[in-house]
């Protein structure tokens, strides 16, 4: 009787260990499917400077589509004006722009988390018009009077080309809801100006610096996610 015991205990501890390591390597098996989808969002940056800054009034909405598991396509659309009153210049520049481009994220995401820390490149282009009221003429001798010149005349059909590199973050904070802040260094590819003067403001690019042809900017957001799929 005793060995019939024995037998049944062996039998038993037999099949425990056969179903946990079944259990096990069913755990270990999972596979957490990526979610595919359009997310689309608001810059607040440029809500919040128009709430603050009274020459300014901005509008942009943010965009991507995932690709593969790191790749995005992503882009940017908007609009914004600046009526600039300042020491020795008075204009107002006005249009819309469209940035495109792709993301890849660097991150690592754990189990099912779906956050990005990526690099991206865009190509960006402005279509804008330019209104100049007055200047002063530049001297640098202070013991001349500054004269000031009145033009009050619109220059429209103007444009900008650049290249544009992100680096930025999407933290995903409720079910498909995203915040996002990014960094940007700009490169003027190609531009039309007024006729004997500059483009002092892009919409989408930014102040404009006779030193050079490079611009920075920055953005934080929202976004939400429309999933469409699981792969």
């Amino acid at each position: 009787m005793f060995k019939y015991y024995i037998s049944i205990a062996a039998i038993l501890t037999c099949f425990l260990s056969t179903a946990q390591g079944e259990n096990e390597i069913k755990k270990d098996s999972i596979i957490y499917k990526q979610t595919y989808g359009l997310r689309t969002g608001i810059d607040l940056a440029s809500l919040i400077r128009t709430s603050i800054d009274d020459e300014y009034t901005g509008f942009q909405i943010l965009a991507d589509y995932r690709l593969s598991k790191r790749l995005y396509v992503a882009g940017e659309i908007g609009n914004e004006s600046l009526d600039r009153k300042s020491e020795r210049i008075d204009y107002k520049t006005s249009g819309s722009f469209i940035k495109a481009g792709v993301d890849y994220n660097m991150y690592q995401n754990w189990l099912d988390m779906d956050n990005m820390i990526y690099a991206g490149a865009r190509l960006g282009y402005a279509n804008m018009s330019q209104t100049l009221h007055r200047y002063d003429y530049n001297t640098d001798n202070n013991y001349f009077p500054v004269y000031t010149n009145v033009v009050d005349r619109e220059f429209s059909g103007l444009h900008m080309i650049w290249l544009e590199i992100q680096l930025g973050i999407k933290v995903e904070v409720l079910n498909n809801v995203y915040l996002i802040a990014n960094f940007q260094l700009k490169h003027q590819l190609t531009e039309k100006t007024p006729d004997n003067f500059d483009n002092l403001y892009v919409p989408g690019y930014g102040k404009t610096f006779d030193t050079g042809n490079i611009g920075v900017g920055y953005s934080y957001g929202i976004m939400y996610r429309i999933p469409f799929f699981k792969k």
